[in-house]
């Protein structure tokens, strides 16, 4: 199984690509969004073939339930976990562990969050000083909304985190090469007071959630560089495959 995994952060994580899985036609193969038109028992047995390629238990994973927003889950080692139980689609009797946004952050040893992708930005971060731990979902509308703030602001109140001991990753995603937003988008971002960063008509977004990150006060950003758009024989491409694709994940979470 192909993964994509950040050299500088430490931290039990990878990102799958759409290789090594049981789906087929615009899902081939590893698609593992419940989202999609894809059979259930398919994505169901591609997340387990990730989550075996990883060694991560079925039982340790809490993924997102996405909205698009910039609302941060926080995980506390030792107290109640606000995670949900939910179908994992309309009209489904599987069920799994959830939460309830674009974002989580975790003291947690052995929680791994789950958060799915084709297209938006996977953004991770790691305290190795507090062990902390951090995953979010960007797409345009998060990246407007400041999510990457909101994720270390989130990690330094509940934790106590300095944002100088924060790493950040930008994973692959669409890149400014291929992301062309009209003006409905840029008058969004500076609604939200984060004004885009725009290449001629190109939105990009590894930029604007690098300087949010750098903003916050964190000073190491990796960032993959990948445009999923250029490269979907590696990651599904909601915009480069017109909509109907399967998704890839992030997954991170901190040694049990």
């Amino acid at each position: 199984m192909n993964l994509f995994r950040f050299g500088s952060l430490p931290v039990p994580h990878a990102v799958s690509t759409r290789q090594g899985g049981l789906s087929d036609g615009p899902y081939a193969s590893l698609n593992v969004g419940y989202g999609t038109d894809d059979a259930e028992e398919r994505v169901t047995g591609n997340r387990l073939l990730l989550l075996q390629s990883l060694g991560i238990a079925p039982e340790a994973v809490i993924a997102g339930r996405l909205s698009h927003g910039n609302a941060v889950t926080v995980f506390r080692r030792g107290q109640e976990s606000p995670e949900v139980e939910r179908p994992v689609r309309a009209g489904s009797t599987h069920r799994d562990r959830a939460f309830l946004s674009d974002a989580a952050v975790s003291d947690v040893p052995g929680l791994y969050v789950f958060l799915t992708f084709a297209d938006c930005v996977p953004l991770l971060f790691h305290d190795p000083v507090r062990e902390v731990v951090g995953a979010a979902h960007a797409g345009w509308r998060g990246t407007a909304a400041g999510i990457a703030r909101h994720t270390i602001a989130a990690m330094c109140d509940a934790f106590g985190c300095r944002p100088a001991d924060i790493r950040g990753a930008i994973g692959p995603s669409i890149g400014p090469c291929c992301y062309t937003v009209g003006s409905d988008v840029c008058t969004e971002f500076r609604a939200r007071g984060n004004p885009p960063i725009m290449r001629g008509h190109h939105l990009d977004l590894w930029a604007g959630n690098e300087v949010q990150m750098r903003d916050a006060g964190v000073t190491l950003v990796e960032t993959a560089g990948l445009c999923t758009a250029c490269h979907t024989d590696l990651f599904f491409s909601h915009r480069a495959e017109s909509g109907r694709t399967g998704r890839f994940a992030l997954v991170a979470g901190l040694r049990a």
